[in-house]
């Protein structure tokens, strides 16, 4: 198994976070890895969509969890294997700490934490800090 967990603080709110993370279909404006992103229903726990990783083929995912304004899970069935990315939101200070941690499990686990660990633990640190510029600077037109 393979666990990587990343956290920036943010003076964006919750809400405005919330709003950029339920806007699928503009993920690859600040998503890094993301070419396109659909999903078959609403923002909800146990709606299943596609995900296009740029360079990468399209993976079946579903919203394993969704509390608004708090936390979403999405997964990904790999051979074997799942990829797990959990997104949590929180407040302190009159700050916003936004997490995403991913998870891949399975008896192949291994082998894609070997080949995708490394390339997962840069782009989050990238995708992050881009979600960041894109909330801060959505927060100052409202």
């Amino acid at each position: 198994m393979l666990i990587i967990k990343h956290t920036i603080t943010t003076s964006a709110s919750p809400e405005t976070i919330w709003s950029i993370w339920k806007d699928i279909q503009h993920w690859h404006t600040w998503d890094n890895v993301t070419e396109s992103y659909h999903l078959n229903g609403p923002f909800q726990t146990g709606t299943t969509g596609q995900w296009k990783p740029k360079n990468g083929p399209v993976v079946e995912i579903t919203l394993t969890q969704v509390e608004p304004l708090k936390a979403y899970v999405g997964e990904c069935k790999l051979f074997l294997a799942r990829l797990i990315s959990s997104h949590f939101l929180s407040t302190s200070n009159g700050k916003t700490q936004v997490t995403q941690q991913f998870e891949i499990k399975g008896p192949l686990a291994f082998l894609f934490a070997y080949h995708l660990g490394p390339k997962l633990k840069k782009d989050l640190v990238l995708e992050m800090e881009s979600l960041k510029g894109k909330a801060e600077s959505s927060s100052r037109t409202y």
